[in-house]
């Protein structure tokens, strides 16, 4: 704005450039939130493997919280989704991974998933914008395996046996395992 210019044009030239600044912060939002939910996701999936830790893992729980808190419902689901489904995939190849090790690794293997299970805790927190700080409460299972008497299959046998052995470690290590991150019996 040079001093030759009347009010009125510094008045427009004012206006206009707010305009486009909005349109500009505007377009990187819209554009941005297609990409956070996949973003999002991601950071999810790493820290789930394991990649990061210490503060970086803590920094990825935050910059996941603060994702979840620009997105609306629909993205939040997919999101939750996407933690349910590698949180699953993951202790299945857990319980499939300790027990196609030898006796001297599956104290490392055990190590490793206890600090996973405090990821994915913190993680479940983080994607569920409800949430009030408490654990989730454990539905009851409706199969006929939950009754006394009833076969298990040689899968429930082989968590079970996964999750005893699991247990048995924290508590060796001092650490409190709650049973909402260990899905049901």
């Amino acid at each position: 704005m040079t001093p030759s210019m009347t009010r009125r044009q510094r008045s427009l030239t004012a206006l206009l450039l707010a305009v486009l600044l909005a349109a500009g912060a505007a377009s990187w939002f819209f554009v941005r939130g297609k990409d956070l939910v996949n973003e999002t996701i991601a950071v999810q999936a790493s820290l789930l493997a394991g990649e990061v830790s210490g503060r970086d893992r803590s920094s990825g729980v935050m910059r996941v919280t603060r994702a979840i808190d620009k997105m609306d419902r629909e993205d939040v689901k997919r999101v939750r989704d996407a933690f349910t489904a590698e949180w699953r995939r993951l202790q299945q190849q857990c319980i499939d991974d300790y027990f196609a090790a030898g006796e001297a690794d599956r104290k490392t293997l055990l190590d490793r998933d206890i600090d996973r299970l405090g990821t994915a805790g913190e993680l479940w927190f983080a994607t569920n914008p409800r949430s009030s700080g408490q654990p989730p409460k454990l539905r009851k299972p409706k199969t006929a395996a939950s009754k006394p008497g009833a076969k298990v299959s040689p899968a429930a046998q082989l968590r079970d046996a996964y999750r005893t052995a699991l247990l048995a470690r924290a508590g060796k290590r001092g650490i409190s395992v709650p049973d909402w991150l260990l899905g049901p019996r």
